[in-house]
């Protein structure tokens, strides 16, 4: 990574592929994992070039937004770089959103052009958008015909290259605009951290609507020179013949997909996987239990990190020779603080809420200044998460401040709960919610799903929990479920279980079943 030119500033994400273009043009950068297909970075920057120019006669200018509609492939990718190329800001969207829920995105974005697929295209309605680019394929002659745009040479580097719509898990779904400053920032910080070389490759198995996919799947092998293999969808089944064909050396992940590859066993020694480093994994906390039984079953160590939308992706990171189980990691080439309501800083160990300032922060959200104002109040973004910070600087995550259970006067962080749960033979998955509750305002409500084989009650599980905790964090109410309700990354989406069960809190020992 020493010598890069874009760890100072000045650079643009066009300027970066060029250069790798023009410095090694026969490394492979891109690989379709369906097809094998793949793509040197001199290919990808002609055929990026191309798109830009199908996407200026087709009216996008600078600042205009370009949404696209497209499943994970290089097809996506490429129109991903040709927008920055031209100064327009690319506004990727979930393909599995109903019509309701792009179109709200479509409105909100204002796009002058939307690029979709065939297949995808019935799905989109009205809205929005001046124009529709319908793409068939890699083949498209979108991606061949013409020139390369000269508008870039126009760009700057706070100028504005990404949309990405948060998961509304607080309220309305809200659109971070990320600088191609942000991206490269960001990204660089990312590849200098985790040690990457041009010898590295990324498989990237999360959705490519998503920060994850875009920063560490794409953007950082592309500031490290490496390569990375696009999985159209993670699958449990196939991930292991991935690894086995394509060599990765490493990937990136939620925690359910840790949990599912667990569930799936270890695969055939014929299917190889020591290539693969490490697992990055993020987005939310990881169970420390799933952490320590990944490694312990497949050899291959989770380096855990924390970030939001709103600062590009990844704000901490555990070290890569020597994680801490249930630390977020330590800062990332930004400034982070851990403060009290009044806005003074915390004292370590002591809980508040997280803090970040630095070039990884957005510059606001689009067309929303009121949200923008608040979200930066005193030039630090505030987070909305609760943790604490060690005398040597690592990051503890105890849980959103919407999701403390404030139960009799006392302060209960679900995260604290959920790690003890998962202890318990057979639990898969544990969430901790609060419930309104008559007496002591809310109630400890925990809902767990588990392997095949097992199915623990609900009272073993409070019993378990009050070995462990004090009797005021223990849950009041378990639920068993077969599935939890999660967003499209994966995440789970702890506001659907509040929902769900708000009424239903009369019994310490009440097994329901699957709710």
């Amino acid at each position: 990574m020493n010598g890069m030119p874009w760890q100072d500033r000045g650079w643009t994400v066009g300027n970066v592929l060029r250069w790798h273009a023009r410095e090694h043009p026969d490394a492979t950068f891109l690989i379709d994992a369906q097809t094998g297909v793949q793509r040197t970075y001199a290919e990808v920057a002609v055929r990026s070039d191309g798109m830009a120019s199908t996407l200026v006669r087709r009216g996008v200018r600078h600042g205009d937004r370009v949404c696209a509609v497209l499943p994970n492939g290089i097809e996506l990718v490429e129109v991903f770089l040709a927008s920055l190329k031209i100064g327009a800001i690319f506004a990727p969207i979930n393909p599995a959103f109903t019509p309701v829920e792009t179109g709200y995105i479509l409105d909100h974005a204002g796009p002058r052009l939307l690029c979709t697929s065939p297949a995808l295209l019935e799905n989109l309605g009205g809205h929005g958008a001046a124009g529709v680019l319908v793409l068939d394929g890699p083949d498209d002659a979108s991606f061949t015909v013409g020139e390369a745009p000269t508008a870039d040479q126009e760009l700057a580097p706070r100028d504005p290259g990404l949309l990405l719509y948060t998961s509304g898990s607080t309220g309305r779904s809200k659109g971070a605009l990320i600088t191609h400053d942000n991206l490269l920032s960001n990204a660089t910080e990312i590849a200098a951290w985790l040690r990457l070389s041009a010898t590295d490759r990324m498989a990237c198995i999360m959705p490519l609507f998503h920060a994850n996919a875009l920063v560490i799947g794409v953007t950082t092998p592309l500031c490290s020179g490496a390569s990375t293999v696009i999985a159209e969808r993670f699958s449990a089944r196939g991930f292991w013949p991935l690894v086995h064909h394509f060599r990765p050396t490493m990937f990136g992940s939620v925690a359910t997909m840790l949990t599912r590859l667990l569930a799936a066993g270890v695969p055939p020694a014929e299917l190889r996987r020591d290539s693969v480093r490490f697992a990055l994994c993020g987005s939310a906390p990881v169970p420390i239990e799933v952490m320590r039984r990944f490694t312990a079953v497949f050899g291959i160590p989770v380096i855990e990190g924390y970030g939001l939308t709103e600062c590009t992706c990844r704000a901490t990171f555990n070290p890569v020779d020597d994680p801490r189980p249930g630390s977020a990691g330590k800062p990332l080439g930004n400034e982070l603080r851990v403060v009290a309501a009044d806005g003074s800083g915390c004292a370590p160990s002591v809980v508040g809420e997280v803090v970040l300032r630095g070039r990884n922060v957005m510059a606001g959200y689009f067309r929303s200044p009121e949200a923008t104002e608040e979200a930066l109040a005193g030039g630090w973004l505030r987070s909305g998460d609760l943790g604490y910070l060690t005398d040597d600087g690592f990051l503890y995550l105890v849980g959103r401040k919407s999701d403390m259970i404030i139960r009799g006067g006392e302060n209960i962080y679900p995260r604290e709960i959920e790690d003890v749960i998962h202890r318990l033979p057979g639990v898969r998955e544990a969430a901790v919610v609060g419930i309104p509750d008559p007496d002591y305002g809310e109630a400890v409500v925990a809902c767990i799903t588990v392997h095949e084989g097992h199915r623990p009650t609900p009272a073993s599980v409070v019993a378990h929990c009050r070995q462990h905790l004090a009797a005021f964090k223990c849950p009041t109410v378990v639920h068993l479920l077969s599935e939890m309700p999660k967003g499209p990354t994966g995440k789970l989406l702890k506001r659907a279980l509040v929902e769900r069960f708000r009424q239903r809190t009369d019994d310490p020992n009440l097994d329901t079943g699957g709710g």
